[in-house]
């Protein structure tokens, strides 16, 4: 399941369809796909480094739950953490900053009738999703998975020390 890859080409192909002035309505959409498709990655890849990534040696049951655990607020507030953010590689820095930056521009999209957006702010926003994907993709899976516990569950303060 690649969705975050169909919601990345969908956004593309929203800006496409008007090249030259995109409406108000397409912009917006087109941020609302930029950033599931980066929630979407995240909650990928959490189930598959943490269930199984094939439907052979994982429970079907188990990496939906999963999938479907990761909550939009509780990732952002911990994404906000510095303390803990900063033990993780720039990669996933990264990746954790721009989640909160995309979640907010997606919230004005959703919800802010007064908002404006340009193309090229949208496709900054896209290119800069995309990157942060790979580059996050990229960093070691023992890293990755710490990070997706990390949005996944609760932390204590004894844990902080262990990231």
């Amino acid at each position: 399941m690649q969705y975050h890859k169909e919601l990345l080409s969908l956004a593309k192909y929203i800006l496409k369809q008007d090249s030259t002035r995109p409406s108000q309505a397409a912009l917006r959409l087109a941020v609302h796909c930029a950033y599931y498709a980066l929630f979407h990655a995240l909650a990928k890849d959490g189930a598959d480094l943490l269930i199984g990534k094939t439907k052979h040696s994982r429970s079907k049951h188990a990496w939906r739950q999963v999938y479907r655990g990761l909550e939009h607020g509780s990732v952002r507030r911990a994404c906000n953490n510095e303390e803990i953010l900063k033990k993780f590689p720039p990669s996933i820095q990264d990746f954790g900053d721009l989640f909160v930056k995309m979640q907010q521009a997606r919230s004005n999209a959703d919800y802010d009738p007064y908002v404006k957006f340009t193309k090229s702010s949208v496709e900054a926003y896209i290119t800069r999703v995309e990157e942060a994907i790979k580059n996050f993709n990229e960093a070691s899976e023992k890293d990755r998975r710490a990070f997706c516990a990390y949005v996944l569950f609760k932390v204590y303060k004894w844990e902080v020390q262990k990231f």
